[in-house]
């Protein structure tokens, strides 16, 4: 039974993993977002006005922004791998419907650098042959 609890929880933390970043990502987006941002800032540099600037409100910006920005960073990574890793199976899966088509480009993405630069050489080759066996 304990491993049972232990697969669970790992598949709620997994789960978890992935709800946190895409609510975040959800809230970032909304068009709401905007004029609370702008509010929040603007009441913050009152509160700089207000107080003449001291040190611990300097020190409060500074490393709030700082720490917004690498949030925003991980929360934009996240969300971009999510997306790019979504447009990948769907090619994947248009190139194994289209007759005709080569599985060398399946999984192309996991491939080493110098082996996507050989498939694209062989590729325009492929297509210029073709483009001159036609004017011909």
């Amino acid at each position: 039974m304990k491993g049972v609890t232990g697969v669970k929880g790992i598949a709620r933390a997994r789960r978890l993993a992935t709800d946190i970043p895409d609510a975040a990502t959800h809230w970032a987006g909304a068009r709401w977002t905007w004029p609370v941002v702008l509010v929040v800032a603007v009441l913050g540099l009152s509160a700089g006005v207000i107080t003449r600037f001291p040190d611990w409100w300097q020190t409060t910006i500074y490393t709030s922004a700082g720490l917004i920005s690498v949030v925003m960073l991980f929360r934009l990574q996240h969300t971009t791998n999510r997306a790019n890793h979504a447009v990948l199976i769907k090619l994947d899966e248009l190139v194994r419907a289209t007759r005709g088509a080569r599985e060398d480009f399946l999984d192309l993405e996991d491939r080493q650098v110098h082996e996507q630069e050989e498939l694209h050489d062989r590729l325009i080759s492929t297509a210029r042959d073709a483009a001159a066996d036609d004017t011909r």
